[in-house]
This record gives C-alpha cells, structure tokens and sequence, in this order.
C-alpha cells in the first residue's frame, strides 16, 4: 500500500506545509501518524511538546501527570487557563489536544508514575519524551528506558537555561546511544540541586526548550537531519548562546532493574495542613520551618526557622532535636513536600512533619 493512500484527504489539507519540504514526503508522515509517543510531565516542557507533537500528526500521544493547575504554572505552561485552576494537568491537557487535533489518538494517564507502575506505562510506546522537573523521574525514566528499549528525550530548564539531549536512541551498528547515566551514574541528594521552584525559571525557556524536545522526536521518527545523539545542546536564554558538548567518554553503568528513587511521587505520599488547622493549634505543639530561600524570606513570612530545603539534611541534628510536630512551608507547597519526604526519609518515619497546603500562595489568595 502507498504511504499517501494511509492519509485521508482532510490529513493532506492539514499536513499540506509539511509534505511541501524537500526531504518530507507522504511517508514521513505516515511514520509520524504511526508513531506511539509518551509525554511524562504536562508542565512547563510538556505543554509546547505535547502542542507541536499533537500539530505534527503524531498517531497516538500519551499524557502522564498527577499534578494540579495553579496559578504560579500559567506564565510558562501554555496549555492551561485561569479556568483550568485546581483542575488535573494531565485531564485538562488531553482534553484540549483532542480538541486541537482529532487526528490524534491521545491516552491520558492521571497517576503518579513510580517504580512499580513505569513499565507498564511505557510498554506501548516507542519513544519517551521527559516533560518533568526532578531527578527521581528522570532516572527513573531512563533506566526504564534502557530495560525496555525505548528511546528516550530528555530536557531540563533551571532559570535562564535549557538542555537537550536524546538517549538510548537505536544507532545503526545495532547498538543504542549513551544513556543519562551514563553522563551522572547517580542522582544527587534532594536539596542539593535547587529546583525551579526554588530557582525560578524564565517563562518562554520551556517552550524553547520543549520545542527543540518535540524536534528530537520528529527527527528520530522521519529520519531527517542530524539528532543530539551522545551529546547535549545547552542554550543560555540571556546571552543567545548555545553550544553542544560531546559525550566523548560515556561512564560505564549497568542496569539490571528499577530501583525506587525518592521523591518522585510528592503529591500522594505527604500529609498536608491547611492554615485554619494549624491556627486552632497551641503553638508549643508545633513548629513552623521556611524552606525557601533567602530572598523569598525578606519579602514576607509567617514566622518560624528559616532552612532553606537545600539546608535541610545539613541541619537534621538540630531539627532531630524539636519535640514537636514540625511543619515545613513554602511558596507553593511543593518544596514544603519535598522537606516532609527528605526528614521523614532520614528519620525513618520517627520526626512527624507535615507540610503547608497550597504555600504563602494559598494564604494570600484568601
């Protein structure tokens, strides 16, 4: 059968520009209408990712995400509304590529991806793009990846800049190219590495970024061009620059199996305070701790230590010494989960803490 004949006529008129390019036929665009790609994170990388794959005539698009909308996602995360507040990031994303592209088969997964469940999500998919922002799911994607055989897309932002690279991509020695560990063995403590919402981020960066993520996938699926094989592209947002570095010497790891990470399933595994709760408190039955950072601190608090999260295992001799129920918050909420996962880890479950729902952000807008 002729590629052009899997096309339908209303297909042509919307993949007309892309069957216009030297190099770009009907075939192209059969692989790319074939193609079973996942999207993991629908954030600040997963929404350009997921808008240009959808545009591009990917066949089927999978959505994994468990977190909720809030309003500090809306100057980068282009998918989503004022609307869209409190509502399911993955539910919400699928909805509107079905909307966009109903040539799309879009599966949408709404739960914490985790070392038990990573394989059975990945197993009908051929390639994997990584939309999400901390390192327990990167490595926990890669090396899920590497069992599988997938290929896998990776990009990160912090700030003001971008990275890209595409690993464990089939080679034609029969062979696959590096893998992440291959490049960092083993994650880095939590706290170590601040995270973007602890950094910050530049709110076009993710589109930038993802687009470049989407472009990996499309070349890897029609063969065209040159793809970040055993290198990384690093774009700096302020100075224009980018450069990509080669992987000239790739550290041997070998993995045998999936090993649980910390931290990658924040939103189902922490107990949660709202403020009304802990003012109905007596205060000598808790403690309040700020995780944020310094400058986040000047501008406004309510009260308590001040350890930032980067801190945290640094000073757990001294928080092991507070006889009472701690309560770590934050901006939003998230880093205040992480603080709760890092003590309770270290402590074995011995120091109970709990986190602030919904941050300063969530008193502010009462």
């Amino acid at each position: 059968m002729r590629p052009e004949s899997l096309i339908s006529e209303k297909e042509w008129s919307r993949y007309k520009r892309h069957l216009q390019l030297p190099g770009f036929d009907a075939r192209a665009q059969c692989a790319l209408k074939n193609a079973n790609v996942l999207v993991v994170g629908a954030g600040g990388l997963g929404c350009p990712i997921l808008l240009y794959l959808s545009a591009a005539g990917i066949g089927r698009l999978g959505i994994v995400d468990y977190d909720l909308i809030e309003v500090e996602n809306l100057h980068r995360q282009v998918l989503y509304t004022n609307d869209d507040l409190g509502k399911s990031k993955s539910i919400v994303a699928g909805e509107k590529i079905r909307n966009l592209h109903p040539f799309v088969n879009v599966v949408v997964f709404n739960v914490s991806i985790d070392y038990k469940n990573v394989k059975s999500i990945l197993s009908t998919f051929d390639i994997i793009v990584d939309g999400t922002d901390n390192f327990a799911t990167r490595y926990l994607l890669n090396d899920a990846c590497v069992l599988l055989n997938k290929s896998y897309i990776y990009g990160a932002v912090f700030q003001y800049e971008g990275q890209v690279s595409s690993f464990n991509i089939p080679l034609k020695d029969g062979l696959r190219s590096c893998n992440y560990r291959n490049i960092y063995p083993d994650p880095p403590e939590i706290g170590v590495i601040p995270s973007c919402s602890e950094g910050g981020v530049l709110g076009i960066l993710p589109g930038i970024i993802g687009s470049v993520q989407a472009l990996e996938v499309i070349k890897l699926i029609t063969g065209l061009g040159e793809m970040l094989i055993n290198e990384t592209w690093i774009f700096d947002a302020i100075s224009m620059e980018s450069q990509k570095i080669k992987i000239l010497h790739p550290i041997p790891v070998i993995i045998n199996e999936i090993v649980p990470v910390l931290n990658y399933c924040i939103p189902s595994r922490v107990q949660e305070i709202e403020l009304y709760n802990i003012n109905q408190l007596n205060n000598t039955e808790y403690q309040l701790i700020d995780v944020r950072s310094d400058e986040e601190r000047n501008v406004s608090h309510i009260g308590g230590i001040h350890l930032p999260l980067n801190k945290l295992k640094d000073e757990y001799h001294e928080i092991s010494k507070i006889k009472k129920t701690i309560i770590f918050y934050c901006q939003s909420g998230k880093r205040s989960k992480e603080a709760v996962l890092l003590i309770q880890n270290i402590s074995e479950g011995q120091i109970k803490c709990l986190s602030l729902q919904g941050g300063l952000n969530n008193i502010s807008a009462q």
